[in-house]
């Protein structure tokens, strides 16, 4: 009778851990890595969608960042790696398939070290844009990425050709040049320079759909009168801004995903020209998979009636 007792709390236990693993292998859908490769631990990775938007920031640890993504939601083509003494590198990265795994190798290279030195702080309203600061002679001093907060910092030697303009570039947006001054011994000099997008506006006038959540990185999809996804954005900050066309097909509908959450849908409303609309769509956690529990209440039964016959 003991036996059969211990083998049925066994039997609990183990439904218990199957009920875990189930529900974890349930939650969202067909997933792959991007392996990031770098000799500086410590280091921020940031992976950066199709769109701009900031998917996920992770710290190099052992040589390595692993990004999960998956591979229906909104592609990656970016990942920016920084760290304190060295300067901001930018490579493309490929989306992996279903259960693949796609590797890149980003290469940090050491601020130089010596001398008296002030900073040229660049701001731009994009991340992962180039900027090349340049010399007097017309040559290039330094060139490194902005980061996941669209900034990038140049160390300037004050004994060194003195700078007098950058140049900021990004696939999609015009190329723009700036004029600096090279900043003194322990100085900081800030400036901001704001891209304007290459591709014309397609098509009438604009307004924006604000949609706000509680899960960064989560995808944004607004929904068309038709039923297809008209645009696309991530929640960065808590929000993600979105501009639609007045004279597009409306949208009435948003859908908010992230892993480890159920998706989410909330009714918008169009934004007249210049307007913005705002919704607020929070997601909530995945709950444990009922199969699981499914599994518990039968091993249960066959417990009970092996404790029936043996009696």
């Amino acid at each position: 009778m003991k036996k059969t007792s211990y083998l049925f709390i066994i039997l609990i236990v183990l439904a218990l851990f199957t009920c875990a693993v189930s529900a974890e292998e349930t939650i969202g859908g067909d997933k792959g890595i991007i392996q990031v490769n770098c000799d500086v631990n410590g280091a921020s990775a940031s992976l950066i969608s199709i769109n701009g938007d900031l998917i996920e920031t992770k710290t190099v640890t052992n040589g390595m960042a692993e990004f999960y993504v998956y591979s229906t939601g909104t592609p990656a083509t970016t990942v920016i790696v920084s760290a304190d003494g060295y300067y901001t590198a930018s490579t493309p990265v490929m989306m992996p398939a279903s259960g693949k795994t796609t590797s890149v190798t980003v290469t940090l290279e050491a601020e130089s070290v010596g001398g008296d030195r002030g900073f040229l702080e660049v701001h731009t309203n994009i991340i992962g844009a180039k900027v090349d600061v340049m010399s007097i002679s017309g040559s290039v001093a330094t060139s490194g990425y902005t980061d996941a907060s669209g900034m990038v910092e140049f160390a300037i030697y004050t004994t060194g050709t003195p700078i007098n303009s950058i140049v900021v570039s990004a696939t999609g947006w015009e190329t723009q040049t700036m004029s600096v001054t090279s900043p003194a011994k322990g100085q900081t000099e800030t400036v901001t320079m704001t891209l304007v997008s290459s591709t014309p506006a397609i098509g009438g006038d604009r307004g924006v759909i604000s949609v706000t959540s509680n899960v960064e990185g989560a995808t944004v999809q607004l929904i068309s009168i038709s039923g297809n996804v008209g645009y696309t954005g991530t929640i960065s900050n808590g929000q993600a801004d979105i501009a639609v066309y007045t004279t597009g097909t409306p949208v009435n509908k948003v859908s908010v995903s992230a892993t480890g959450y159920q998706t989410a849908n909330a009714s918008v409303t169009m934004p007249a020209k210049g307007e913005t609309n705002t919704v607020d769509v929070p997601l909530t956690a995945t709950p444990s998979s009922p199969m699981g529990f499914a599994i518990i209440g039968l091993l249960a039964v066959i417990g009970v009636a092996a404790l029936v016959r043996r009696d």
